[in-house]
Order: C-alpha cells, then sequence, then structure tokens
C-alpha cells in the first residue's frame, strides 16, 4: 500500500464538492455536528473507559471555537466517549476527527449523515496519513491541524466551493494554536475535563509514533495565552495533553515559571531526556508536577537504538524513576511488546522491572504499524501486515506477525503483563512506598487499570 502522503499530490487542490447546498436553506445558520468517533472500548454504552479513565478531547470545542463571526451557524459537539451519537440527528456539515483504530467508526457514522444528505468532513491523523481510503468515504478530507484551514472550509462550504482535500498552508507551519470554547466540554462525563495543550507535535522521531507525521513541527503556543486560559479553568488539576512537553526546553522553563504563580497541579506526558535538565525537572515540580506519563518502551538499548530512540537509556530507568518519585511525581510508565528484537523472554523481563522499580501506572501494548507509516509499508512489503480491519490497530490486538515469537506469543505475553503487573500483591508491593498523600490516588488509578485489563485482556 503506498502512503497517502506520496499520493494526494495527484488530487488537484480545486476538486470540488458537487450538490453541497442541495438540502440547505441558505436563509438558516448552517447546522454543523461535531463528533469526536470512539472505538467500541472506550464508546459510551459498549466500552470499558469509565469516568475515571477519560480525559477530555479538545479538538472539536476548538473547531467550535474557530466558526468565523461571518459564518451564520448553529454548532453541536459531542464526544462518544460521553454520551451516545443520535443518529437521526439533522445536520448540513458534519465533522469528524479519527485515530487508525476509530476510523472504522468514522466511517460508519459518515454512511449514516451521507444518506441523510449532509457533506461529512474528516480530520485527524489518520485521515492525514489515509488521504485517499478516507475519500472514498466522506467528502472532504482535513490535512494536519484543521487550525489553518477549518474557518476557510466553513466559508467554502457555504459558498459552494468546498474543496476535497485541506492541507496546511506550508508543511512547516506554526500552529495558528486557539483555546477551546469549554462550553461543549461535558464535564462531568471526565475525570480530567481541564485539558489543555502548550505545544502541538513532538520533537522525537521514533519509528512507531505518528504524533510528527500529523505535522512534522514542534510548535508552541503563546505562554500568556495559555497562562489565561488555564487561569479561567475551575478547580486546581490540570492535563496536558501534549505529546512532549519538554519538545522546546528554553519555552518549557518558561512556560513553567509562569505556571507555578497559578498553584495548580498538573500530570503530562514528559520524554525520559527531562532527567538531563534538573533545573527544568525541580521548575516542574515547583509549578505543580504530580504525574508523568513517560514513554519508556523497552528495556533493550538495541531496541530503542532500532526505532530512531536511542535518546532513552534502559540502564537509568530505575534511577531515574526513583529521583521522580523523590521529588513527589507518579510515574506512568508505557512499554511496547513486538519489537523485531523482542523475543518470548521480554514479558518476564519487563514485569519484574516494572515491580522492582515500582512504576505506579505501568501500561503494555502491542507494537502496532499504524496504516500510512513507513514502519507499516516496511512490513507490508515483508508480508507480515495480518489485518487491515483499522478497528484492531488499537494496541491491544496483534495486527503483524513479530519476528522472533509467534502471534500467540505475543498475545500470550501481553496478557501475562498485564495479569501479573495489576494482581493485586504486585499493586500493593508497587504503591508500598509512595507518598501518604498520593496512596490513595496511585490506588484508585490501579484499580481501574484492573477492571479495565480484565474486560480488555480477559472478557471479565
Amino acid at each position: 500500500m503506498t502512503a497517502a502522503v506520496q499520493t494526494t499530490a495527484l488530487l488537484a487542490p480545486t476538486d470540488r464538492v458537487e450538490g453541497q447546498l442541495a438540502v440547505r436553506d441558505a436563509d438558516r445558520p448552517i447546522r454543523i455536528l461535531l463528533v469526536h468517533p470512539q472505538h467500541a472500548i472506550q464508546r459510551f454504552g459498549t466500552g470499558v473507559y469509565k469516568k475515571h479513565l477519560r480525559y477530555a478531547p479538545i479538538t472539536m470545542p476548538t473547531l467550535a471555537a474557530l466558526v468565523p463571526p461571518d459564518v451564520r451557524a448553529e454548532v453541536r459537539v459531542i464526544d462518544e466517549m460521553v454520551e451516545e451519537l443520535d443518529l437521526n440527528l439533522e445536520a448540513d456539515l458534519v465533522g469528524l476527527t479519527s485515530i487508525s483504530s476509530a476510523s472504522t467508526r468514522a466511517y460508519e457514522i459518515a454512511a449514516n449523515f451521507k444518506a441523510k444528505g449532509a457533506t461529512v468532513v474528516l480530520g485527524g491523523v489518520h485521515a492525514t496519513l489515509m488521504t485517499d481510503e478516507a475519500l472514498e468515504h466522506v467528502d472532504t478530507v482535513v490535512r494536519g491541524y484543521a487550525e489553518h484551514t477549518w474557518p476557510q472550509l466553513l466559508r467554502d462550504f457555504r459558498d459552494g466551493k468546498l474543496k476535497r482535500v485541506y492541507d496546511p498552508p506550508e508543511a512547516d507551519a506554526a500552529a495558528l494554536m486557539v483555546s477551546p470554547d469549554r462550553s461543549y466540554i461535558k464535564r462531568s462525563g471526565y475525570i480530567a475535563s481541564n485539558t489543555v495543550e502548550m505545544s502541538r507535535g513532538c520533537n522525537k522521531r521514533c519509528d512507531f509514533c505518528v504524533s510528527h507525521r500529523l505535522h512534522p513541527a514542534y510548535v508552541t503556543k503563546d505562554i500568556g495565552e495559555v497562562i489565561e486560559e488555564i487561569r479561567q479553568m475551575p478547580g486546581k488539576l490540570l492535563t496536558f495533553l501534549d505529546p512532549n512537553l519538554i519538545g522546546n526546553i528554553a519555552h518549557a522553563r518558561e512556560f513553567f515559571k509562569e505556571l507555578k504563580k497559578l498553584r495548580r497541579y498538573w500530570a503530562g506526558c514528559v520524554s525520559i531526556d527531562v532527567m538531563n535538565h534538573p533545573d527544568l525537572l525541580d521548575l516542574m515540580v515547583d509549578s505543580g508536577a504530580k504525574g508523568f506519563l513517560i514513554g519508556f518502551e523497552s528495556l533493550n538499548q538495541a531496541t530503542l537504538d532500532s526505532v530512531n530512540k536511542s535518546f532513552s537509556h534502559p540502564d537509568d530507568y530505575e534511577k531515574a524513576i526513583k529521583e521522580i518519585h523523590r521529588r513527589g511525581i507518579m510515574v506512568q510508565g508505557s512499554f511496547v511488546f513486538g519489537f523485531d528484537t523482542d523475543g518470548p523472554d521480554v514479558f518476564e523481563k519487563t514485569v519484574d522491572f516494572v515491580i522492582r522499580a515500582r512504576v505506579d501506572l505501568p501500561q503494555y501494548t502491542a507494537y502496532t504499524p499504524f496504516p500510512g507509516t513507513a514502519v507499516y509499508d516496511r512490513m507490508e512489503a515483508e508480508d507480515r501486515i495480518l489485518t487491515r480491519d483499522w478497528s484492531k490497530y488499537n494496541g491491544h490486538d496483534v495486527v503483524f506477525q513479530p519476528k522472533q515469537m509467534t502471534v500467540a506469543q505475543l498475545d500470550e505475553g501481553l496478557r501475562y503483563a498485564w495479569d501479573r503487573t495489576y494482581s493485586l500483591s504486585s499493586i500493593f508491593r508497587r504503591l508500598l512506598a509512595r507518598p501518604l498523600l498520593l496512596k490513595p490516588v496511585a490506588l484508585l488509578s490501579n484499580l481501574n487499570f484492573r477492571r479495565f485489563m480484565k474486560r480488555v485482556h480477559f472478557g471479565m
């Protein structure tokens, strides 16, 4: 399969969507329905993501904020994680965003509303990387960050000039990052409703990650704007959605100096090389850091080197976790199984480390070659792709043939890791040395992950 980034140049930017105004009375506001489709695992009513595992996505509230004043519109936002989508809703324009695992659901929604006469627009990482496929299901694809193109897209729709594909003006153009309209967030449905971004993209280029494929540049938002956005949020707890909060060290230093003044608590993603900047780490602690999500991925240096993650050094992991714990910060550590260098012994070694190092909230996923990436193309050329059912590209199902173990060994090893790590004895051993203040939070998080693990991996 050829990556979409190579084939969409064949689509003329002047290609139009025909008949887009036939069903709309031009004298009334445009009825815009913005939907965040969810995989069945996360979807309200069918999923296992209960409130304590949910954080509020801000893509659709941001698009709602970007509706230009000269476009008369009525906007409705629905996140399928916290409410059911009524497929009988009336809409002129339906906007969807999707990762690969939810793309099948996005296509289902698109088919439903197209049959009712609506125009459907799809964005997000899957549509960006698999544009040709997406165009088989929707009227228009928005590639990259929608802030660049959404206002013009709405004007084009109003004027009957909607294009088939909207691209950012330049591949390296900085994002026009704006604050979401938080009135569209159903706060009661999430444990983390105060979600915010101070940057976009990632400065790393790990070959299994799609973040830098959505937009190659790491871009930062004006510090004053983010601080003011946070200042207006109720409550004390913040959750940063940034793939890497320290992608620009100088910017991070200035940002956390300002955040300290607000006296909030927060959790977010950082790369392990934060340990190379102890002054920044101390600033983050002073600004209210209480939880880091760190992608450790593997305990094998050769593995990390092979996937362009040589900045991580497994020999230093345990010391780094101790230093982070010493500063009163919980560690949510992610590990990936199924790299080409992984053999059947990787599962026990990793779980032994996780328990010994007392990783507060470990998570494990199967290596996943996401469609549209170079990794997927390589594995397809090697005839190792087992399925093109994108709903299985969720990190829990094995979708490729591993090199040094069988599919069954990878699947069983993944279950073993989750089961042993989230046994009650392991939970209490890992959390035994945690500060008294954080023990209830850590314990509740582990019990929710334990429930999630049993439902997803063991059907219990």
